[in-house]
């Protein structure tokens, strides 16, 4: 345990000097539950992205598995073909299918990803709003 004689008596008149200044301590609480509305808009936009990734993930999924069937199903009714006019036909339907499925696909999940975005950023873009009105005392906080 320090000595009395151990004070720092710069350290006391600083101290002295704050307390004479009568300055506020900082609302902890306010600044706590600010930065908990920060970070709980950040949160929910973070979940609307995870949420169109997934949706992109499972559409991307779908297509596969329906071009992957269709090229199976393609080859059994061509398996047993000998005109080679005829094979060819069947293999260029499958091919324009194939392309007329991706564009359309992938015209969709660009719309899912672009939805997905903006709800993002309009809960980020709403959360900074609000703090702008917090901070400048518009939402019923005074400045101090």
């Amino acid at each position: 345990m320090p000595k009395k004689e151990d004070k720092n008596p710069f350290i006391d008149m600083f101290q002295d000097f704050g307390k004479s200044m009568q300055i506020p301590a900082p609302d902890v609480s306010s600044m706590m539950d600010y930065h908990r509305r920060n970070f709980q808009a950040l949160q929910s936009a973070a979940q609307t992205s995870n949420s169109s990734a997934q949706t992109v993930a499972q559409k991307q999924r779908e297509a596969l598995e329906k071009t992957l069937a269709d090229i199976s199903e393609t080859f059994k009714k061509t398996s047993g073909e000998t005109d080679p006019s005829a094979v060819m036909t069947s293999q260029m339907e499958l091919a324009k299918r194939t392309f007329d499925a991706t564009v359309t696909t992938t015209t969709e999940m660009a719309d899912i990803v672009r939805q997905g975005n903006e709800e993002a950023m309009e809960v980020i873009k709403n959360r900074v709003m609000q703090s702008v009105d917090e901070l400048s005392g518009k939402s019923g906080t005074k400045k101090k």
